[in-house]
């Protein structure tokens, strides 16, 4: 394998490692993940790519979708918190 190292802030690092194991993934293997996803255009085209370059947010099992929307919008809060950025609404409160 090839390692590939990039500069990142505190926060950056803070937020990525937040989101990383939101998903329950490394944040190597999200990183990787990301990056593969973005450059290939996988998650606009609807076609069937390989799976293991998949991931998301892990929402508990058996939730509403009321509170599936308030858990994931608490979690893109939380990480723009690590930031120092403003909390977004999601529009569907």
């Amino acid at each position: 394998m090839i390692t590939i190292s990039v500069e990142v802030t505190k926060e950056e690092l803070g937020a990525i490692r937040e989101y990383a194991d939101m998903c329950r993934e490394s944040v190597s293997d999200l990183i990787r993940k990301t990056v593969i996803q973005e450059i290939t255009f996988m998650k606009s085209r609807g076609a069937k790519d390989p799976k293991t370059y998949e991931y998301q947010m892990v929402i508990p099992d058996g939730v509403s979708e009321e509170e599936e929307k308030r858990i994931i919008q608490a979690n893109y809060n939380k990480i723009r918190k690590i930031l120092g950025w403003k909390k977004i609404n999601l529009g569907w409160e």
